[in-house]
C-alpha cells in the first residue's frame, strides 16, 4: 500500500474515533428561508427524496404478463425466491492466490491428521494420495465458498424477470430521482447500461429522462436476457414495432473509445469473475463516462465491499479534477463505515410493489449498496449535507439523525426543537433514511453535555 493511502486510511480512523469533539449543528439558512416564505414545507425539504414507495410502470407490468402468459406462474414464482436467495448470499469469488493458500492451509491441516504410512510401492502412495486428496476436497466444497456466475439462458431470464425485476426499477428510479432533482439542468442523450438484463435500467431512466435520451447501448453477456428486454420495449409481444429509438444490445464491452452521458452497471459487479477483471471493467465504464456513473449492488456485505473497491479505484486512480462522489457520500474521503468495520454495509432501502402476476401485489422492501460518480469539479454551490445512513429514530419530542457527514465522520444528532429550532426539528423529523438533512456539521470543543442533557429531558416531559 502506498504511503499516501496508508496516512489516508490513518487519518480517516483517527477522525472517526476522535472523543473530543462533537458536532455543532448549523442549519442551511436558504432552506429556512424558503420554509419562512412558505415555498415549500419542512416535510418537502429539498434533501427528502420522494415518493417514498416506487411504482412500477403499468407498461411495464402488461408487457411482462404478455411475455410469461405461456409459462406456469407457481414455478417461476417459486424457482424466483431460490434465485433471490442465491444472490442475496452471493460473495466475490476467491482470488487465485488466496485460494492456493487456503488449499495448501487445509492439506498441510489434513495431513497432519494422519500417521503417514510407510508407502513401499506406487501402488500404496497413490493411494495414499487419493485419499487425503480426497479428504481436501470434502472440506473445500464445504468450507471455502464455492463462486460461479449464473446461467442466464432462457427459463432463467424469465424468472429473473419475475422476481428482481420489480425491486431493481425501484432501485433505479430511486438512485435517478436523486439525480434530476439536485441537477435539473441534466438532460441526458445517450445511456450505456453494463449488464442490463431486462432492461430495467431503460425504464427508469425512461421516468425522468423519456424525451431526451436519443440513443440507449445495452450490453450483456447472456444474448437470451437481450432478447427479453427488447421483447418488453415491444409490449411483450415480440413485434418489430418499440415506441424507443436507437436502443441497441451487445453481448460484450465495445471497444471503441465513444463515451455516454448516463452510464450503470446494476447487480453486474458480483458475476464477474476476479478482481482484475471488475477493476478492469470498472476503468472501461469511467472512461466511457461523459457525465454520471451509477453502479449498484446487494445491499449484503458482500455487495458494500464491491461498491467500496469501486469507490476506492476510481478516487484513488482518476485526477481529482476528473470527477467526484455525488451520492451518496457527501465527501471523497475513505468511507467511515468500511473503516469502522463493525459488520454492518453501508445500504439504503426502498419500497415498491411485487408483480401482479400469480400472486397478489405485495409491499416490499430492498436493500442496495450503490455509488454514483460525476464527472467534473465538485462545484462550491452545491451543498454537502450530511446523508441519513441508518433508519431515523422518531421519538416523542426529540428525533435521532445517525448520518455520514462531508468530514468523512458518522455522527448521531439528537434533534429538538429548543435546541435546534421549530423548523429544523421538523426538517430532521421528515427526514428518512437515505435522505439529506440541510444542515452543517461543524466540529467545537467537548463542553459539559449537562445542558444537552437537561433540554432533552424537558422535550422529553
Amino acid at each position: 500500500m502506498h504511503c499516501a493511502k496508508r496516512g489516508r486510511i490513518l487519518y480517516c480512523f483517527l477522525q472517526n474515533y476522535t472523543t473530543n469533539s462533537k458536532p455543532k449543528i448549523v442549519p442551511d439558512e436558504s432552506v429556512l428561508s424558503d420554509i419562512d416564505k412558505n415555498v415549500y414545507n419542512p416535510k418537502n425539504h429539498p434533501g427528502i427524496f420522494k415518493p417514498r414507495t416506487v411504482t412500477i410502470p403499468e407498461m411495464f407490468i402488461k408487457a411482462v404478463a404478455n411475455v410469461l402468459e405461456d409459462y406456469p406462474a407457481k414455478s417461476l414464482i417459486e424457482d424466483g425466491q431460490k434465485l433471490i436467495t442465491h444472490l442475496k448470499g452471493k460473495r466475490p469469488p476467491v482470488e487465485k492466490l488466496e485460494r492456493k493458500k487456503i488449499e495448501q492451509d487445509v492439506y498441510n491441516k489434513v495431513l497432519s491428521r494422519h500417521n503417514i504410512p510407510k508407502l513401499e510401492t506406487e501402488e500404496n502412495r497413490l493411494k495414499f494420495q487419493q485419499l487425503i486428496d480426497n479428504k481436501v476436497s470434502i472440506i473445500l466444497k464445504k468450507d471455502v465458498y464455492n463462486w460461479k456466475p449464473v446461467n442466464y439462458d432462457t427459463y432463467n431470464a424469465l424468472v429473473y424477470l419475475m422476481s428482481r425485476s420489480a425491486a431493481e426499477y425501484a432501485v433505479l428510479a430511486k438512485i435517478f430521482l436523486e439525480i434530476s432533482e439536485r441537477d435539473p439542468q441534466f438532460k441526458p442523450r445517450s445511456l450505456f447500461d453494463f449488464g442490463s438484463g431486462v432492461g430495467t435500467a431503460t425504464w427508469a431512466a425512461n421516468l425522468y429522462w423519456k424525451k431526451n435520451i436519443f440513443e440507449y447501448f445495452n450490453v450483456d453477456s447472456s444474448s437470451e436476457m437481450n432478447d427479453l428486454a427488447q421483447i418488453l420495449l415491444q409490449s411483450g409481444k415480440g413485434t418489430n414495432k418499440m415506441e424507443l429509438r436507437g436502443v441497441f444490445y451487445r453481448q460484450f464491452l465495445p471497444s471503441a473509445n465513444t463515451t455516454y452521458d448516463l452510464v450503470i452497471s446494476a447487480y453486474t459487479f458480483l458475476e464477474l469473475p476476479s478482481r482484475h477483471s471488475r477493476l478492469e471493467t470498472i476503468l472501461n465504464l469511467w472512461n466511457k463516462t461523459q457525465k454520471y456513473l451509477v453502479v449498484v449492488e446487494q445491499g449484503t456485505n458482500a455487495g458494500f465491499q464491491i461498491i467500496n473497491e469501486i469507490r476506492d479505484f476510481i478516487l484513488y486512480t482518476k485526477d481529482k479534477s476528473d470527477g467526484y462522489i455525488f451520492s451518496p457520500c457527501p465527501h471523497d474521503e475513505v468511507c467511515p463505515r468500511f473503516m469502522l468495520n463493525d459488520g454492518t454495509p453501508c445500504n439504503f432501502e426502498v419500497h415498491y410493489f411485487t408483480l401482479p402476476i400469480g400472486a397478489v401485489s405485495r409491499r416490499r422492501q430492498e436493500k442496495y449498496s450503490y455509488i454514483v460518480f460525476k464527472k467534473g469539479k465538485r462545484e462550491s454551490s452545491n451543498p454537502q449535507w450530511p446523508r441519513i445512513v441508518r433508519e431515523t429514530l422518531v421519538r416523542p419530542r426529540h428525533t435521532i439523525c445517525r448520518m455520514c457527514t462531508k468530514d468523512a465522520k458518522l455522527e448521531e444528532v439528537i434533534f429538538t426543537a429548543s435546541k435546534h429550532g421549530k423548523e429544523m426539528y421538523r426538517c430532521a423529523r421528515a427526514s428518512k433514511w437515505g435522505d439529506l438533512v440541510p444542515v452543517a456539521l461543524e466540529t467545537a470543543l467537548e463542553e459539559d453535555t449537562s445542558e444537552d442533557k437537561t433540554n432533552l429531558k424537558t422535550e422529553q416531559e
